[in-house]
This record gives C-alpha cells, sequence and structure tokens, in this order.
C-alpha cells in the first residue's frame, strides 16, 4: 500500500473528439484551453501534455494550458536526444516560471524503432535509454544553479553550461516511463514518479515490485503512476452497454477511416498479448481489454468498466498495490473528467487517507 497522497492526473488533447468518434477530429487550439480549464475545475491535480513522433510541441502546449489555469499543474511529454539537455532545462525552467512552479517533466525515451526514425532518431533502445539516463542529470545540474558547469559524458559535451532561469521550487519533478529491463534499469535511481501503463493488478503489482527493488539499490522510493481509461455510467450494467457502444465505434471508425493508431509492430503485437492476459484474471471483473484486442494492440486502450462505486473499489486495488498517482481519463473528455473529479476522486482520496491512518502512516 502506498502512503503517498491520491494524485490525479488527465490527459490534454488537442481534440475534442476520442477514438470512439465517428471520425477524426480537427486540430483545435482552443480546446486544449478549454480542457485544461475543465481538468482545473473538476479538481484534478495535474494533466499530461502528450507527446509522439507526429504531434505539436509539447512544451509550447503546456506553455497554453498553463496560461489558461491558476492551480493545474503540468506532466510534459519530452524526448531527450532532440534538442541539447542545456537548452531543454532552461526551456522547462522558464515554463515553471511562468506558470508558478507547475511544471513537471516525463521522459518519453519512446516506444518504438519506427517512432524514433520519424524523427530520424536510429540509434538503438539501449541507447536510448542510456542517453535519457545522462540527460536527466544533466537537466538537474542546470537546475540546481550554481557556479557554469563542464560536462563531458557518453552523448553530451559542454562548456560553462549554466542558466538565468531556474524553477520555482529550485528542482522539477521527473516522470519516467518504460517496463522494459532497460527502462528499469536506467530509469529506477532517477525518476521522481515512475510511470506505468494500464494493467490488471497482478500485472502493476509485479511492475512496482521490480521498480521499487531497483530504485532501493540507490536509495530511492520514487511516487508511482499507472495510467487507466475509465467507462463510467450510473450503473455497472449501463457501464459495459456503454462499453459495448464504445467498441462499435471504434471498428466503424477502424472500417471507415483505416486501422486506427500506430503501427508499432511486434510492440503492438506483445501489448495485444498482455491484454488478452489481463482479460482473463478473475480478479479484476471489471477490467476490459476490448479496444486493444480490436485494433490489435494499435490503440494502447485498457479500461475499467462500472459504476462510480465499482471504479472506486477497482482503483483501491491499485492503490494497494502501490500506485499513488493516477492518470485518468474517458471518452467524452470532458463529461467523464467532470464525473471523476466529482464522483471518485473524493472517495478514492477518503479511502486512501483512512487506510494510511489505519496502517498508521
Amino acid at each position: 500500500m502506498s502512503t503517498h497522497e491520491i494524485e490525479l492526473v488527465g490527459l490534454v488533447a488537442p481534440y475534442r473528439g476520442s477514438e470512439a468518434s465517428p471520425a477524426p477530429s480537427p486540430y483545435d487550439p482552443d480546446f486544449i484551453a478549454q480542457a485544461a480549464r475543465g481538468y482545473e475545475e473538476a479538481g484534478y491535480d495535474r494533466v499530461l501534455i502528450g507527446q509522439n513522433a507526429r504531434s505539436a510541441d509539447s512544451l509550447v502546449t503546456a506553455s497554453w494550458a498553463a496560461a489558461a489555469t491558476s492551480r493545474l499543474k503540468l506532466m510534459v511529454a519530452h524526448r531527450p536526444g532532440f534538442i541539447a539537455p542545456t537548452m531543454a532545462a532552461r526551456a522547462l525552467a522558464t515554463l515553471d516560471q511562468f506558470s508558478g512552479g507547475r511544471a513537471g517533466v516525463h521522459i518519453i525515451t519512446a516506444f518504438s524503432d519506427i517512432e524514433t526514425r520519424c524523427d530520424g532518431d536510429y540509434h538503438t533502445k539501449e541507447e536510448r535509454y542510456r542517453r535519457s539516463n545522462e540527460y536527466v542529470r544533466i537537466l538537474r545540474r542546470m537546475w540546481a544553479g550554481g557556479e557554469p558547469f563542464d560536462h563531458s559524458g557518453e552523448w553530451y559535451m559542454c562548456e560553462q553550461a549554466g542558466s538565468e532561469v531556474h524553477p520555482v521550487n529550485g528542482a522539477i519533478p521527473v516522470f519516467w516511463a518504460g517496463m522494459s529491463e532497460l527502462a528499469v534499469k536506467f530509469g529506477a535511481e532517477l525518476a521522481d514518479v515512475y510511470a506505468l501503463g494500464p494493467g490488471s493488478v497482478a500485472q502493476i503489482t509485479e511492475q512496482v515490485t521490480k521498480v521499487r527493488a531497483e530504485a532501493a539499490r540507490h536509495g530511492r522510493n520514487p511516487r508511482m503512476s499507472m495510467s487507466m481509461r475509465l467507462v463510467i455510467a450510473d450503473s455497472d450494467e449501463a457501464a459495459w452497454e456503454r462499453a459495448g457502444h464504445l467498441l462499435q465505434g471504434v471498428e466503424q471508425r477502424q472500417a471507415a477511416h483505416g486501422t486506427l493508431g500506430r503501427d508499432l509492430g511486434k510492440a503492438a503485437q506483445d501489448l495485444t498479448a498482455k491484454a488478452a492476459q489481463a482479460d482473463a484474471a478473475e480478479a479484476d471483473p471489471c477490467l476490459w481489454t476490448g479496444l486493444t484486442l480490436a485494433t490489435q494492440g494499435r490503440l494502447q486502450v485498457m479500461c475499467l468498466v462500472g459504476s462510480p462505486e465499482t471504479l472506486v473499489e477497482a482503483l483501491m486495488r491499485y492503490r494497494r498495490a502501490g500506485i499513488d498517482n493516477f492518470l485518468l481519463t474517458g471518452f467524452d473528455w470532458m463529461a467523464d473528467a467532470q464525473r471523476f473529479g466529482q464522483e471518485i476522486a473524493p472517495e478514492l482520496r477518503r479511502l486512501a487517507w483512512a487506510a494510511n491512518l489505519q496502517s498508521g502512516s
């Protein structure tokens, strides 16, 4: 059981529609600001600003979201290797200053070789993880301030590096993603928050244990994050009916507009197998991987389905597995976020607080 307070995280997307919408939505800057305000009003703590090989720039998008809000924290996805870490450190520190100390950076080393090659990066996965590790070390050295410094490492070299802008609170929280052996090896020693993808309770428990064991070797105890999509309705029956409609919408959109999601090769096949395994877990009666299976893993969509009461119970099982940072999104972006904020978050926080109190933490 984690003893950290619950942090609720949303996703700011530039599209009003989701994967289950009848047709793709156009890029909509106004919706980014609207969504950020919606998450803040719903009581979310933070939002992820995603990044992939075809998305809009995450730092610029984060600045737009920060300007639209006053309290909401940011989790800015950032891929090392395309700009110098010294420049990235200054950019993130600038965002932190403009937002009043609300910046966070999510280090993305890329899901597949296919994606990195879109931007001309042909390094191996191991090389990318080693590079990300050194990158984060330079970020933190820049944020720490002090005298200009020299650095000579495996990937980066600089002389008299420094910055006139620093984070409001002296540092910016670093999120790290990935569950491969390489990801854990190079990330567990650095992450403030270790971000996991969706999975069954058994899978997440195993992953949390693995990360914590590696982090402990370096004297660290990171917070643990998990992403999950929720299908919510007033009753369990209505929620499963809604899940059926979502599946139908995804299948219709695939038929009309071609295969959804990215071509991830073997990574997609592995994810599909993982999803099928999770579906078979009797201990997770509201876990649903229908959308993942329907798209052969191209959509990384694993869901919990049920009423607010059922979903809180399900999320508490993940809390007991060690999760304290929940990235929760739905399919009707703002309507679902409002329900999560009003009908799930308060009870989830209350139960987590009561459990900590009972354990004496």
